[in-house]
């Protein structure tokens, strides 16, 4: 597993580390010192910017107190293979430890363009004890900001990703992108996924601009295997 937390949301965060704070790196499964290295340079950014990460649990939705307890429930039964049976549970798990200024009943998964590894995603599911209504949607559809809580990003080129960028820019949506190893395009959360080890990147800024908040406790998806 590989954990990096480069430093760029503020100069505490800079002095630390060379490269940017925007962004820090956290894998499943596996865990290593240098994600001791990355909670730090994390607690340090988040220090300097407060609204990206948040302690508070209101309006959370229930992650059960841990990842391990996030399930999976289908009405269509499919089976799915390993590595997208992974995805399903880091993005389960990310959407566990994430709040929406109103309290969801339920929430709404859009996956729009062409997603690789979103076998998993299909129907509903289950993020702790919060259902979770999943549905496809074209890149250039206003229903992504307007009817989502949730927007998981297959591949896209550059102009389609602006599109969905603007289209959920001002709203309280949380965005999981696939093919974008920087994590620089504006999505929250970016996974890599090689085989059936799945690794995410998180972009601290655009979680502070998203107007939901994500509790701290998902870096300890990091320090669980994934178990599809």
């Amino acid at each position: 597993m590989h954990a990096s937390v480069p430093a760029a949301v503020a100069g505490r965060a800079a002095a630390m580390r060379p490269r940017s704070a925007a962004l820090a790196t956290f894998g499943l499964p596996g865990w290593s010192a240098r994600l001791r290295h990355a909670l730090l340079a994390a607690a340090c950014a988040l220090g300097a910017a407060p609204g990206a990460l948040a302690d508070t649990p209101d309006n959370t939705v229930d992650s059960g107190h841990t990842a391990g307890t996030v399930t999976t429930a289908s009405r269509t039964g499919l089976t799915v293979s390993p590595r997208d049976a992974a995805v399903r549970q880091v993005v389960l798990g990310i959407i566990s430890f994430t709040h929406w200024p109103t309290p969801p009943g339920h929430l709404h998964l859009c996956v729009t363009g062409r997603p690789d590894y979103a076998q998993g995603l299909v129907d509903t599911l289950q993020a702790g004890s919060t259902p979770l209504e999943v549905q496809h949607l074209p890149f250039d559809d206003s229903a992504l900001g307007a009817a989502c809580e949730v927007v998981y990003l297959g591949d896209l080129n550059g102009a389609e990703r602006q599109r969905v960028s603007a289209t959920v820019a001002g709203r309280p949506v949380l965005t999981i992108a696939e093919h974008d190893p920087t994590c620089t395009a504006g999505s929250m959360f970016c996974l890599n996924v090689d085989g059936e080890r799945v690794t995410f990147d998180i972009n601290l800024d655009a979680v502070a601009r998203s107007g939901v908040r994500v509790q701290p406790n998902v870096l300890n998806l990091a320090r669980r295997p994934v178990t599809p």
